[in-house]
């Protein structure tokens, strides 16, 4: 019986994480559900994918991934399913699924509409039940081509310069960017390893460090984190606050400047 995973919007305070596992477990007690996040940003589809971009690889191939995020009860949603990357996944048809690789889905079924009625939160958790335990996607939905997918956001690449953005802050005030390292390492090589300025805010920085514990606590780390993406952070404390940057701000590196 293959694995599930469960993220969602709901937060933690009241029932609805609960009661959505709840409904799962009354339908197989031997089922499995391991929680991603249920503190992902209302509604946010940005930030519910870097989190299960950066999640869903970790988990066995043939896991089910059960995202409930932007699942209110609107009309103009429907729940599908899809398999990706050797991965099953399950949720509103709200693009989500299309910013999380950069591959495309082998099989993707609607599995219900979601009326003012019913936000099929029953018919959903049989399907997520049915694929842990071995059903093929084709039988819980009706294939579809007409799914909404959206294009993920990229840094600007010139042979001088890269213009990324920050896409994510964590939990300890990190600036997350979408400024990738085998980019930086292509241009760095086109430019003879010339000198370099990393520019966020009204912070310059002229190197790159290895970890956060090269610096002393108060100053700014840059890295390539795990992700091979680009990171800025305090080392004790919070970037994001200490240095005033927030979401979609400009990241700026310049070579040979």
């Amino acid at each position: 019986m293959a694995l599930i995973t469960f993220m969602s919007d709901y937060g933690l305070e009241d029932h609805y994480v609960a009661a959505a596992k709840g409904t799962l477990l009354s339908l197989s007690r031997e089922l499995t559900i391991v929680d991603i996040s249920h503190e992902i940003n209302l509604s946010d589809i940005s930030h519910g994918g870097y989190v299960l971009r950066n999640t869903f690889k970790k988990f066995p191939i043939g896991t089910v991934h059960f995202v409930a995020i932007n699942s209110s009860r609107s009309v103009k949603n429907r729940w599908i399913g899809m398999t990706l990357e050797g991965h099953h996944f399950i949720g509103t048809d709200s693009g989500i699924f299309s910013i999380i690789s950069n591959e495309n889905p082998t099989l993707v079924v609607q599995i219900c509409p979601i009326t003012p009625e019913n936000s099929g939160l029953k018919k959903v958790g049989q399907a997520v039940k049915d694929l842990a335990m071995g059903s093929d996607l084709k039988h819980i939905g009706k294939i579809i081509t007409d799914h909404l997918q959206l294009i993920d956001r990229s840094a600007k690449i010139t042979k001088k310069s890269i213009v990324g953005h920050v896409i994510h802050i964590d939990h300890y005030g990190n600036l997350i960017t979408n400024i990738k390292c085998k980019d930086f390492l292509e241009i760095q090589k086109i430019n003879g390893n010339s000198p370099f300025q990393i520019q966020v805010g009204r912070e310059i920085f002229d190197r790159l460090h290895k970890g956060y514990d090269e610096v002393e606590p108060g100053e700014c780390f840059v890295f390539f984190n795990s992700e091979k993406v680009l990171q800025i952070g305090i080392n004790m404390g919070r970037a994001s606050e200490l240095l005033g940057i927030r979401m979609d701000a400009t990241v700026y590196i310049n070579f040979n400047f």
